[in-house]
Protein backbone atom coordinates (compact mmCIF):
# COMPACT_ATOMS: atom_id res chain seq x y z
CA UNK A 1 0.00 0.00 0.00
CA UNK A 2 2.68 1.95 0.49
CA UNK A 3 5.55 1.21 -1.90
CA UNK A 4 6.42 0.27 -5.29
CA UNK A 5 5.16 -3.58 -5.76
CA UNK A 6 8.68 -5.47 -6.39
CA UNK A 7 8.44 -7.98 -9.57
CA UNK A 8 8.34 -11.26 -7.73
CA UNK A 9 5.21 -10.40 -6.14
CA UNK A 10 3.51 -10.00 -8.94
CA UNK A 11 3.85 -14.00 -9.21
CA UNK A 12 1.74 -14.52 -6.10
CA UNK A 13 -0.82 -11.18 -7.35
CA UNK A 14 -1.60 -13.46 -10.36
CA UNK A 15 -2.32 -17.30 -7.95
CA UNK A 16 -4.49 -15.28 -5.40
CA UNK A 17 -7.41 -13.70 -6.86
CA UNK A 18 -8.03 -11.24 -4.70
CA UNK A 19 -9.61 -8.21 -4.72
CA UNK A 20 -7.92 -4.93 -3.64
CA UNK A 21 -4.64 -6.57 -3.60
CA UNK A 22 -1.75 -5.43 -0.79
CA UNK A 23 1.37 -7.18 -0.08
CA UNK A 24 4.34 -7.07 3.02
CA UNK A 25 7.34 -7.96 3.89
CA UNK A 26 8.19 -8.75 7.20
CA UNK A 27 11.15 -9.76 8.98
CA UNK A 28 10.53 -11.14 12.30
CA UNK A 29 13.69 -10.49 14.34
CA UNK A 30 15.23 -13.31 17.08
CA UNK A 31 13.09 -12.63 20.56
CA UNK A 32 10.18 -11.67 18.51
CA UNK A 33 7.21 -12.60 19.78
CA UNK A 34 3.40 -12.22 18.73
CA UNK A 35 0.84 -13.48 21.09
CA UNK A 36 -2.44 -15.36 19.53
CA UNK A 37 -4.38 -12.88 17.55
CA UNK A 38 -7.06 -12.03 15.14
CA UNK A 39 -6.03 -9.46 12.51
CA UNK A 40 -8.41 -6.18 12.22
CA UNK A 41 -7.35 -4.64 9.02
CA UNK A 42 -7.40 -0.99 9.97
CA UNK A 43 -5.48 0.23 7.84
CA UNK A 44 -6.21 -1.64 4.79
CA UNK A 45 -10.63 -1.50 5.70
CA UNK A 46 -9.31 2.52 5.66
CA UNK A 47 -7.89 2.87 2.12
CA UNK A 48 -10.15 0.12 0.51
CA UNK A 49 -13.99 1.05 2.28
CA UNK A 50 -14.24 -2.69 3.56
CA UNK A 51 -16.76 -2.68 6.21
CA UNK A 52 -17.19 -6.57 7.19
CA UNK A 53 -13.48 -8.12 7.54
CA UNK A 54 -14.86 -11.54 6.82
CA UNK A 55 -14.43 -11.30 2.95
CA UNK A 56 -10.93 -10.44 3.68
CA UNK A 57 -8.46 -12.96 3.00
CA UNK A 58 -4.44 -13.37 4.12
CA UNK A 59 -1.48 -15.07 2.80
CA UNK A 60 1.29 -15.63 4.97
CA UNK A 61 3.98 -17.28 2.60
CA UNK A 62 7.51 -18.43 3.99
CA UNK A 63 9.86 -16.91 2.05
CA UNK A 64 12.62 -19.50 3.13
CA UNK A 65 13.19 -23.10 4.57
CA UNK A 66 11.89 -23.47 8.35
CA UNK A 67 14.90 -22.95 11.10
CA UNK A 68 14.38 -24.11 14.32
CA UNK A 69 12.92 -21.52 16.52
CA UNK A 70 10.60 -20.33 13.97
CA UNK A 71 7.00 -20.69 14.63
CA UNK A 72 3.36 -20.16 13.24
CA UNK A 73 -0.05 -21.17 14.95
CA UNK A 74 -3.15 -20.73 12.96
CA UNK A 75 -6.35 -21.86 14.65
CA UNK A 76 -4.67 -23.89 17.57
CA UNK A 77 -2.45 -25.78 14.59
CA UNK A 78 1.12 -25.63 14.95
CA UNK A 79 3.29 -24.87 11.62
CA UNK A 80 6.76 -25.47 11.42
CA UNK A 81 8.73 -27.38 9.12
CA UNK A 82 7.97 -25.50 6.18
CA UNK A 83 9.67 -25.18 2.81
CA UNK A 84 10.63 -21.76 1.20
CA UNK A 85 7.23 -20.96 -0.77
CA UNK A 86 4.83 -22.81 1.42
CA UNK A 87 2.20 -20.40 2.40
CA UNK A 88 -0.95 -20.33 5.06
CA UNK A 89 -4.32 -18.84 4.95
CA UNK A 90 -7.43 -17.65 6.05
CA UNK A 91 -10.18 -14.71 6.56
CA UNK A 92 -11.07 -12.46 8.96
CA UNK A 93 -10.16 -12.89 12.29
CA UNK A 94 -9.23 -16.38 12.61
CA UNK A 95 -6.62 -16.64 15.51
CA UNK A 96 -2.99 -17.17 15.06
CA UNK A 97 0.60 -16.64 16.87
CA UNK A 98 3.76 -16.71 15.10
CA UNK A 99 7.06 -16.35 17.09
CA UNK A 100 10.96 -16.01 16.18
CA UNK A 101 12.81 -17.35 19.23
CA UNK A 102 15.48 -18.83 17.10
CA UNK A 103 18.84 -17.05 16.10
CA UNK A 104 18.13 -16.25 12.18
CA UNK A 105 15.54 -13.64 11.21
CA UNK A 106 12.53 -14.88 9.69
CA UNK A 107 11.09 -13.58 6.71
CA UNK A 108 7.13 -13.79 5.27
CA UNK A 109 5.24 -12.17 2.51
CA UNK A 110 2.05 -10.96 3.65
CA UNK A 111 -0.61 -11.07 1.12
CA UNK A 112 -4.02 -9.47 1.66
CA UNK A 113 -7.36 -8.43 -0.31
CA UNK A 114 -11.12 -9.36 -0.61
CA UNK A 115 -12.47 -12.32 -1.79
Amino acid sequence: MRFIEPQFVAGFRDRVSLKHFSWSVYRMTPGTVLPGHGDTYGKFCEIYSVTDIDTIKRYVVFLEQWQSGHYFEIDGTPVTQWQAGDAVWWTGATPHIAANIGTANRYTLQLTGVI
